[in-house]
């Protein structure tokens, strides 16, 4: 069987035009400058660092790119948007380091106008350009039925939509459709079985929601009194696929997992050189822990820790558990304060996990929880996370089914309403978590 589908590639047009905005913003540094020129040389440099970080990232989460998405009007207002913030944005920093009066207020504004009107210019062109050259998509959906194959696939209790299915497969042919949709990029499949074969949904679902495609069940006309119903029902989204991040929020979150995984590093680097050097003359044994763990879309990798355990521990499945036998004496100490975790934030450099996201567990788990838990995969399709939703509102081991739904719920809730917002939220909550329980971490 083929691997699991991967994501879908990032817009080229948005982020151009987000390089294009960055572009028109030094251009306009230089030709309407705002700095006074007795101390231009020395402060140019700097407030145009701090102006390009500021416009690319308000941009970025105002979507000003995303020409494909927003109307005219709406990407004029954030634009508005933007420029506000930005000023304001630089006047505090200006004000906090006590050189406002560098500032050439009528120059300033100048420069703000010329901003925003040639980056106005440039989406309005982006987006005109973007309609003549743009395809027409055709959706990319397959039909999983137990009708026919003599049946036209339209008019297989569907009629709320004018799709047209690319494929069609039997129940027999699970295999054949999820090597298909993998290779081809489905989008959705779309389920339509007669009453007679319900009861094998659930089964379906178990089977499909590990894929990134949604699933959805056309209703059977029998459920229906009167057939006309049927017409005017949409089929039903059984999986629920997480947000689909456009390129501005692909950006703003993979910027955070790199310029925060960095910093992180460069400020616990002391600690890091510390606790290697006392696991490496503990017992001569490796520094470092690897561990296989299923992440996006279940792909393997392998996860990165602070070897907390005696050599050979890794043999075992088993949980670890109070004054266990097999955690060593520095390993006791990092486990409690989550120390062995820092080591992930290589994982996140390396595009394998997230700052941000549901954590990956062990293989065995996944096997286990996967088969219990409806729904348990859909934690597959964004990328693992060093913290979480869930394990801010629930830490310590996962020993019980009820426990594990609990925090499966909390993944779901933080894959289906994502925001760079509540990333940011998570993040600061995290020490706060650690510390009020500390007690449950081994």
């Amino acid at each position: 069987m083929s691997d699991f589908q991967a994501t879908k590639s990032t817009s080229f047009h948005s982020v151009a035009l987000n390089i294009i905005y960055v572009l028109i913003l030094i251009v306009c540094h230089f030709v309407f400058p705002y700095i006074h020129e007795l101390v231009f040389s020395f402060f140019n440099g700097l407030f145009l660092i701090l102006s390009m970080t500021l416009f690319f990232y308000l941009n970025a989460v105002l979507r000003t790119s995303s020409i494909s998405r927003l109307s005219y009007f709406s990407i004029f207002f954030r634009l508005i948007l933007v420029i506000i913030c930005f000023s304001f944005a630089m006047i505090f920093i200006a004000f906090m380091t006590n050189t406002i009066e560098i500032l050439k207020r009528e120059e300033f504004l100048i420069f703000l106008f010329n901003v925003w009107l040639f980056c106005l210019l440039a989406m309005i062109l982006a987006k005109y350009f973007y309609t003549l050259i743009k395809p027409t998509e055709k959706p990319n959906i397959v039909l999983l039925t137990d009708a026919s194959f003599d049946d036209d696939p339209k008019k297989i209790a569907f009629h709320s939509t004018n799709k047209d299915f690319n494929k069609q497969f039997q129940l027999s042919e699970i295999d054949a459709l999820i090597d298909y949709a993998v290779d081809n990029g489905v989008e959705g499949v779309y389920i339509s079985l007669n009453s007679a074969n319900l009861n094998l949904i659930e089964g379906l679902i178990n089977n499909l929601s590990e894929y990134a495609f949604d699933l959805f069940w056309i209703l059977p006309e029998s459920f229906f009194v009167d057939s006309a119903y049927s017409k005017i029902l949409k089929p039903v989204l059984l999986n629920g696929s997480p947000v689909s991040l456009d390129s501005n929020q692909y950006l703003l979150k993979r910027s955070l997992d790199v310029v925060g995984s960095i910093a992180l590093l460069i400020v616990v680097s002391p600690l890091l050189i510390f606790v290697s050097f006392l696991i490496k003359i503990s017992d001569r044994g490796p520094i470092f822990y690897h561990q296989l763990r299923h992440g996006q879309f279940g792909k393997e990798f392998y996860l990165i820790k602070f070897r907390s355990m005696v050599v050979g521990s890794d043999y075992s499945d088993q949980q670890v558990t109070p004054d266990d036998k097999r955690v060593t004496m520095i390993g006791k100490i990092i486990r409690k304060t989550s120390f062995d975790e820092i080591p992930q934030l290589l994982n996140v450099l390396k595009g394998e996990m997230s700052l941000v996201g549901p954590r990956p567990h062990i293989i065995s788990e996944t096997n286990l929880y996967s088969k219990k838990l409806i729904r348990f995969l859909t934690r597959h399709q964004v990328k693992p996370g060093l913290t979480g939703l869930a394990q801010i509102r629930t830490r310590g081991k996962t020993n019980s089914l009820e426990l594990m739904q609990t925090k499966l719920e909390s993944d779901l809730e933080y894959i289906n309403e994502w925001t760079f917002y509540k990333d940011i939220k998570i993040l600061l909550s995290t020490p706060i978590s650690l510390w009020k329980n500390r007690d449950s971490n081994l």
